[in-house]
């Protein structure tokens, strides 16, 4: 209790909850059509009058001057969300056009393709001149024999349409186009072969692309070592944060066994590589000043493994809260609070890009974190226990617990699913986590000596072998997860507030007042009662197009629609998926009744063939199909007079279905 009671106290604690609430009300609610510099005016005026009630109240109106510095810094978030938005933002032309850039990442293999984020510096108009963009976008291209490969830093011209992702949120909940845009990422573009071409080979590269490229070397050190698939894919994860070699399969035992986070570098790793390097150099704390001495080589050291593993904003979080905890015991007599830290560094995160504050690690990190510092104390101190192996599970499993409490709402809420032996399987984590950290660090260094090199990679190889097993065999038990509980905004909040709660009745001890409890089932309370009124209510169910492919979704459930005929019965609804050329063929003597056609890419025909077969209500157009093809099947609507909708325009298309009432709703980007 006291410890919280410190932090609430500690001022940039409740700065940088001012400042977070802007970013975020902010970024929900400004209109659109009002520029930023109108909440930099807003600011100003508010600094303006902090700075007046500071000067001349000589600190006699502290209230007012902590609630003017607490709304300065509330206008800060916003306006910094919105000018960050900004310029991320562009009007792109809507068709190809002729694009000069910088490849930004390591290019990555995605099915057919490569995929790289790209520095779009110029645009070409029809005039022949050119326009400055200097904006990122995610460029796929299909490779090209006549043109050298791309590789990080390479200048880049290709001829692609640049538009932004349609958004999935009406039927996944998932928004790509504004999960992009916070990345920094304005558009997406697909250069086919023939399209692109490298214009020249980087000069110099920058700071953070130099980090992707080694990360990228250390990757192929790893190939060489001729591991087994799945062995080299959770490494490279487990190691240097490279994931995209994992597979949806070993992502879903991971994330069934309730481990998926050792496959995301953070500060889990941080703190067992810090662990490892401070007993491999602890001989240091024998010398004079050895003891910082031994700290900075910790965070020098802890910094160039942030940089091989691409600077990544989990590490790089991490690595900043150790940094600041180390730097802050020099400086203090007492040692810096791992709280305080850990507000300063969210606080500094957010000041440099407040977009980290949608990023669901970031969110899981943090949260996970404080969790832990207010939990892990009570739990282990719940239990006393001498003996040193028992003590040592009791602690990993105090530590797994605060963790998985804390982080519990923002699991339902995104994922919908919890793991039922989580316990268990950190219990096998955290140690082999560590010794395949330890047996990688040693195959860096001794994978050129014959015999022993050869030994310790053979090592590592069996150590991740049993990880994956381990985890397996963890997913195989009965009912390893729970799935399917999806929580809204407000339960996942409530929850939120019953663990507060909880934590403050638990940490009051003997000094425990009747109204802890009455607060705690206040709130309990008002959960289920929310929750009951959230499950109550008969949801719609909803029919997407979308993608090529048919879904329902009724609530969070969503289901997917496929027949080997094209032809479907939803509902007493009769829709057809036209993606290939076996309607051209056949003939009929009566036209077959069909609400939908869905056509796709890789139709063959034309919709006057289609009207011989059947009588089509609407045409769904997908927004895979060629624009001079989409363009003639318009006009074939038009003039047989049905009624279409393009999803190149509309992005998605849902059909909602409740008794004998149907309404469509389109899904605009």
């Amino acid at each position: 209790m006291g410890a919280l009671q410190s932090l609430i106290a500690y001022p940039l604690f409740r700065l940088t909850i001012c400042l977070a609430t802007g970013i975020f009300l902010f970024d929900t609610l400004w209109p659109e059509n009002l520029s930023w510099q109108y909440g930099a005016a807003i600011w100003l005026f508010f600094a303006g009058i902090c700075g007046g009630v500071f000067w001349l109240s000589r600190w006699r109106w502290r209230w007012l001057f902590g609630g003017m510095a607490g709304g300065a810094f509330f206008l800060w978030g916003g306006i910094s969300v919105l000018h960050q938005r900004e310029t991320v933002q562009y009007s792109w032309d809507g068709a190809p056009a002729i694009y000069k850039g910088i490849v930004e990442s390591v290019p990555e293999v995605r099915g057919k393709t490569l995929r790289a984020e790209v520095r779009v510096e110029m645009q070409r108009l029809s005039g022949g001149k050119w326009k400055r963009v200097d904006r990122n976008i995610l460029l796929s291209w299909m490779p090209d024999s006549l043109s050298s490969p791309l590789a990080c830093g390479d200048s880049v011209c290709f001829y692609a349409k640049v538009s932004r992702p349609f958004s999935e949120k009406e039927l996944t909940g998932f928004d790509y186009g504004d999960y992009l845009l916070r990345k920094g990422i304005s558009g997406t573009a697909l250069a086919y072969a023939g399209n692109w071409r490298c214009t020249g080979k980087p000069h110099s590269l920058s700071f953070m692309q130099r980090a992707k490229v080694y990360q990228q070397k250390v990757v192929d050190v790893y190939r060489s070592w001729r591991l087994e698939e799945d062995v080299q894919a959770v490494v490279s994860a487990l190691t240097i944060g490279e994931k995209s070699e994992l597979t949806p399969e070993l992502k879903a035992v991971y994330s069934a066994a309730g481990a998926s986070h050792v496959l995301a570098l953070s500060g889990l790793h941080v703190g067992i590589f810090s662990c490892i390097l401070l007993w491999l150099f602890y001989p240091l704390t024998y010398l004079k000043h050895g003891r910082k001495m031994l700290a900075l080589l910790v965070v020098c050291l802890l910094w160039g493994f942030a940089f091989i593993s691409g600077l990544s904003s989990s590490v790089v979080r991490a690595v900043v809260m150790y940094s600041l905890y180390t730097l802050a015991s020099f400086c203090l007599e007492e040692r810096f609070s791992g709280m305080h830290s850990l507000v300063l560094a969210a606080f500094l995160m957010l000041v440099y890009n407040p977009f980290f504050l949608f990023d669901i690690s970031f969110q899981l990190s943090f949260v996970a974190v404080f969790s832990i510092l207010a939990f892990y104390p009570l739990f282990s101190r719940s239990l006393c226990i001498k003996n040193r192996v028992l003590r040592y599970v009791w602690n990993t499993l105090s530590l797994s617990m605060s963790a998985q409490l804390g982080t519990l709402p923002f699991i339902l809420y995104y994922f919908g699913s919890f793991p039922t032996y989580f316990l268990l399987a950190n219990l096998v984590v955290v140690i082999l986590a560590g010794v395949i950290l330890v047996l990688t660090f040693a195959a860096l260094c001794l994978a050129s000596v014959p015999i022993v090199g050869n030994t310790v990679i053979t090592l590592l190889e069996w150590g991740t072998l049993i990880l994956n097993e381990s985890m397996q065999g963890v997913q195989q038990l009965a009912g390893s997860q729970i799935t399917s509980v999806y929580l809204s905004s407000p339960q996942a909040c409530l929850l939120a507030g019953v663990i507060i709660c909880l934590y403050l009745c638990w940490a009051s001890g003997i000094h425990r007042k009747a109204s802890d409890w009455i607060r705690l089932l206040a709130v309990c309370n008002l959960f289920v009662a929310v929750s009951c009124v959230e499950y109550a209510g008969e949801a719609p169910e909803q029919l997407y197009f979308f993608r090529s492919e048919i879904y329902t979704r009724k609530k969070d459930c969503v289901s997917t629609h496929r027949s080997e005929t094209g032809l479907l019965c939803i509902r007493n609804m009769h829709i057809a998926v036209l993606n290939d050329a076996r309607w051209r063929t056949y003939e009929s003597s009566s036209r077959f009744p069909l609400e939908y056609a869905y056509i796709c890419k890789g139709f063959k025909g034309s919709l006057l063939q289609l009207d011989k077969l059947f009588a089509i209500r609407q045409v769904i157009l997908d927004s895979s199909l060629n624009d001079a093809f989409r363009e003639k099947l318009i006009r074939e609507c038009q003039l047989l007079k049905i009624s279409y909708t393009d999803l190149s325009v509309q992005g998605s298309c849902a059909v909602v279905y409740k008794n004998k009432f149907v309404l469509l709703l389109l899904s605009k980007v």
